[in-house]
């Protein structure tokens, strides 16, 4: 039995990106090099890939998961994962998780706020802050 493929249109989406940016008067915040060195000092400058949820411009009912709380799993920082990056409208990044130690015992908190920060910094990666989630933005409205 053959796998159906779906091709990815990488011009289409562009420009569906670009129709969407200039609807909602937004302006780019990050670019193509800033989401790869991003992407890069996340799996290679730190000690874990920190969790994250992303938000694509072009999906705005999607419903994206609570992210107010330590999580108990690593961010998934392959280059599949956040391709195409020019669709991006943020990234909230918690540079922390619970690591499981066993059923009766409370997990234990892993922290890299310190080594996140010097990265975003090394880069010059625009973000904000707020109860310890990054937001990195892709887009911002005007």
């Amino acid at each position: 039995m053959e796998k159906s493929k779906i091709k990815f249109d990488l011009e289409k989406y562009k420009k569906k990106v670009a129709n969407v940016v200039e609807q909602k008067k937004m302006f780019s915040v990050m670019n193509q090099t800033k989401w790869k060195e991003l992407r890069n000092a996340m799996i290679n400058d730190l000690p874990f890939p920190p969790p994250y949820i992303c938000k694509d411009i072009l999906f705005d009912d999607l419903k994206l998961p609570a992210f107010d709380k330590d999580v108990t799993y690593i961010g998934n920082w392959d280059y599949e994962m956040l391709y195409p990056f020019v669709g991006i409208q943020w990234i909230k990044i918690r540079p922390r998780y619970l690591k499981h130690r066993g059923r009766l015992i409370d997990g234990e908190l892993i922290d890299e706020t310190e080594e996140f920060i010097s990265v975003l910094k090394r880069y010059s990666i625009p973000y904000e802050e707020e109860n310890r989630v990054f937001t990195i933005y892709g887009y911002k409205e005007i």
